[in-house]
C-alpha cells in the first residue's frame, strides 16, 4: 500500500493526539483525500472501523439518548434536596373590612415583608425508588448506546468484505483476460502460418469479450459496494474506496471455543442482555415503588425568617419593622390512587414487571441463536476454504496440463479454454468462502460480545 491516501491514514500519524482529535482528524484527511485527490482512497480494515465509530449519527443518537437518561436520573435524586427562595412583599388595604366576630368597618393599612423560605416537600419512598428506577435506565440506556456502536461497526465490517471480494472478484477476471489475449495472440500467429483453426480462434476471441463482460459487471458491483460502504461511514457518496488487497486473508478470531462456551460468554457480555437486566431492575423499583413507597410517610417541613412591618397607613408613613420566624412540621400519608390500598397501580407495576423478566429470557434465547448461526456458518465457510483450495490446485494443474497438449497438437483450444475458465470458477469461489469466513468470524466476535 504505497498510495498517499493510505499512508495519510496510517494509526502511527496520529496515535498521538486524544481520542476525538484523533477520530477528527483521521475523517477530515479521508474526506479530503477523497474530495480532492484523483485516484481512489485505500482503506484497510482498521480505518473503516475507527470512521464507522466516530462519525455515525445513529450512535450519536444513541449517546443523545444515554445523556438524556443520565440528566433524568440525576433530576431524580436532585429531589431531595429542599428548595430555598429569597422575596420581600408589600400588601396594602383601604376600604371596609370584616374582622372575626362580624363587625364591618373602614380600614387603610399596609404590610411589607423581607426574607427567606426553606422548604421541605417529600415523599421519601416515592422519589428513592423513582430515583433507583431512572438510574437503571441509565444504564439501560448506556448498553444500547454501546450496542448501537457495536452494530454500526459490524455493519460497516461486512459492508468492507463486500467491497473486498468485489474487488477480488475483478482482479480474478482482469488476470483471466490478459491470460486469454495472451494466448489469443499466440493463437493468431499459428493460424496465420497455418498451423491452427481459425474457429478457434474465434472461440477464444469470444471467451475474451465474456471477460470483458465479466469485468463491466464487476466493476460495477465493486463501484456499489464503494457507494455502500461510503453510506455507512457517512462519506461523500461518491467516494471512490478501494480496500487493501493484504485483508483478503481468513482471520481466525474465535478459534479454541465451544458452542456452549461461547453461549455462556455472550449472555454475559452482550449489551443487550445488559440492557434488558437493567429495564428489568427498574421495573423491580417500580414494583417496590407502587407497594413500599406510599407506607413511608411524605414529609412536609418549613422555615421562614425575615422581617415584618407595616400597620395603619395614616399619612403614608413607613415602620414598625421587626424580626419574625415561621416553623412548620407534618407528616402524612395518602390513602387512594397513587397512594395505600391502590390495588391497580400494584397490578400494572407487577405486569410490567413480569414483562420485563420475559424480554430478558427472549434476549438471551436470541442471543444463543445468533451464537449458533454465526458458529455455524463460520464453521461452514472454513471447510468450503479447504475444498476451493483443492479445488484452485487441481485447476492450475489441469491448465497447465491443457497448455503442454495444446503446445504439443494433442490437445485442442477448448480444452484449454475450459480449463481456464474452471481455475477463474475456483478462484472466484475461494474469495467468496473467504470473505463469508471473515464475515461470519467477525459476527461471532460480535454474538459473543467481545
Amino acid at each position: 500500500m504505497n498510495n498517499p491516501c493510505f499512508r495519510l491514514l496510517a494509526p502511527s500519524c496520529i496515535r498521538r493526539s486524544s481520542f476525538w482529535f484523533r477520530y477528527s482528524a483521521l475523517l477530515l484527511l479521508l474526506s479530503t483525500s477523497l474530495l480532492h485527490a484523483a485516484e481512489p482512497a485505500f482503506v484497510d480494515l482498521r480505518t473503516v472501523m475507527r470512521l464507522a465509530g466516530a462519525n455515525n449519527d445513529e450512535i450519536q443518537n444513541a449517546r443523545a439518548k444515554h445523556d438524556e437518561a443520565l440528566a433524568e436520573s440525576k433530576q431524580a435524586w436532585q429531589r431531595f434536596w429542599p428548595s430555598l427562595s429569597l422575596g420581600a412583599g408589600y400588601r396594602g388595604h383601604e376600604g371596609r373590612l370584616q374582622d372575626i366576630a362580624g363587625n364591618v368597618f373602614n380600614v387603610n393599612k399596609q404590610q411589607y415583608t423581607v426574607g427567606s423560605t426553606v422548604m421541605v416537600d417529600w415523599s421519601p419512598g416515592d422519589i428513592y425508588y423513582a430515583a433507583l428506577a431512572a438510574r437503571q435506565r441509565a444504564l439501560a440506556a448506556e448498553h444500547l448506546a454501546a450496542k448501537a456502536r457495536i452494530d454500526i461497526i459490524t455493519q460497516s465490517v461486512e459492508r468492507y468484505y463486500d467491497l473486498l471480494a468485489a474487488e477480488a472478484m475483478l482482479i480474478i477476471i482482469e488476470d483471466d483476460l490478459q491470460l486469454t489475449e495472451d494466448y489469443g495472440k499466440q493463437l493468431e500467429g499459428a493460424v496465420t502460418a497455418g498451423t491452427a483453426f481459425r474457429a478457434d480462434l474465434l472461440r477464444v476471441k469470444s471467451q475474451i469479450s465474456r471477460a470483458k463482460l465479466a469485468i463491466r459487471q464487476g466493476e460495477e458491483q465493486r463501484d456499489l459496494a464503494s457507494a455502500r460502504l461510503a453510506e455507512i461511514l457517512r462519506l461523500t457518496p461518491d467516494a471512490a474506496l478501494r480496500p487493501a488487497k493484504s485483508d483478503l486473508v481468513p482471520v481466525k478470531m474465535m478459534a479454541g471455543k465451544g458452542v456452549a462456551t461461547m453461549i455462556s460468554l455472550a449472555q454475559m457480555n452482550r449489551p443487550e442482555v445488559q440492557a434488558a437486566q437493567a429495564i428489568h431492575k427498574s421495573m423491580d423499583a417500580e414494583k417496590d415503588r407502587a407497594r413500599v413507597a406510599p407506607m413511608i410517610p411524605s414529609v412536609q417541613a418549613g422555615y421562614t425568617a425575615g422581617g415584618l412591618g407595616g400597620g395603619p397607613n395614616v399619612g403614608n408613613r413607613w415602620g414598625n419593622f421587626g424580626s419574625q420566624q415561621d416553623y412548620y412540621l407534618g407528616l402524612g400519608w395518602k390513602i387512594g390512587p397513587g397512594g395505600l390500598f391502590d390495588r391497580q397501580r400494584q397490578k400494572v407495576a407487577d405486569a410490567r414487571e413480569e414483562s420485563a423478566a420475559l424480554q430478558t429470557d427472549q434476549v438471551k434465547a436470541a442471543i444463543g441463536r445468533e451464537v449458533v448461526e454465526a458458529a455455524t456458518r463460520s464453521q461452514s465457510a472454513n471447510d468450503r476454504i479447504k475444498i476451493n483450495d483443492e479445488a484452485v490446485a487441481a485447476a492450475e494443474e489441469m491448465t497447465k496440463l491443457a497448455k503442454e497438449r495444446q503446445a504439443s497438437q494433442v490437445g485442442v483450444v477448448l480444452e484449454y479454454l475450459l480449463a481456464r475458465e474452471e481455475l477463474t470458477r475456483a478462484r472466484q469461489s475461494r474469495v467468496i468462502a473467504v470473505t463469508e469466513f471473515n464475515k461470519a468470524q467477525h459476527a461471532l466476535k460480535r454474538a459473543v460480545g467481545k
